[in-house]
């Protein structure tokens, strides 16, 4: 299954963005949501700050790259070193929690199942 995470079909009209788009087009807003999809690939949703690496990978300059993460209030920052989006981890939070609910539902579901089958009678072992 794919990785999936949630966006507002109406992003692109937030006043963040709306700047991004005004220096940067609909090239900038790409970027931007490839960043989110890195960042929905990494551990605990956070993106090591290397421009040169994510500008290869999205064959873009690397000094736009630094600018979308840096001028527009878009991210946060960790450590100097890698930099995530708090509204991003807050959805993928509620994602995950539903993920670890129906997880738990699953074990609790098999285990009733192996409980019943343990308790008739094996026609075959």
């Amino acid at each position: 299954m794919n990785n999936y995470f949630s966006h507002d079909s109406n992003s692109r009209n937030s006043e963040k963005i709306l700047k991004l788009r005004m220096r940067y087009g609909s090239a900038g807003y790409g970027i931007y949501f490839m960043i989110l999809e890195r960042l929905r690939e990494e551990k605990d949703y956070m993106c090591l700050k290397n421009y040169s690496m994510l500008a290869f990978d999205f064959r873009e300059d690397e000094n736009t790259i630094k600018s979308v993460v840096e001028d527009f209030d878009l991210f946060d920052f960790y450590e100097d070193s890698h930099f995530y989006s708090k509204g991003f981890k807050k959805r993928m939070a509620i994602k995950d929690g539903k993920n670890k609910v129906l997880s738990n539902a699953g074990k609790k579901g098999a285990e009733i199942r192996w409980r019943k089958k343990e308790d008739s009678e094996a026609i075959a072992t």
